[in-house]
């Protein structure tokens, strides 16, 4: 998941947007295997945590496909 998300002042803004989307993806993958690991591990308190995180970056997903759709 090393991936750079290259922003230049001349690029597209809309395709500099669905690149932060699909990152954002990436990330909120990631962090659902972490966070089932600690829900094995009956760590609820991170879990709960991490919960709260996921729901931020599904949140943050969705403002930016609002902007990129034009529903804002």
């Amino acid at each position: 998941m090393g991936k750079i998300i290259n922003i230049l002042p001349m690029a597209n803004r809309e395709d500099n947007l669905q690149e932060i989307m699909e990152a954002l993806h990436e990330v909120k993958d990631a962090l659902v295997e972490v966070l089932d690991q600690y829900e094995e591990e009956g760590a609820e308190e991170k879990a709960d945590t991490l919960t709260e995180a996921l729901d931020a970056l599904e949140d943050a997903y969705d403002v930016i496909n609002d902007v990129v759709m034009d529903e804002i």
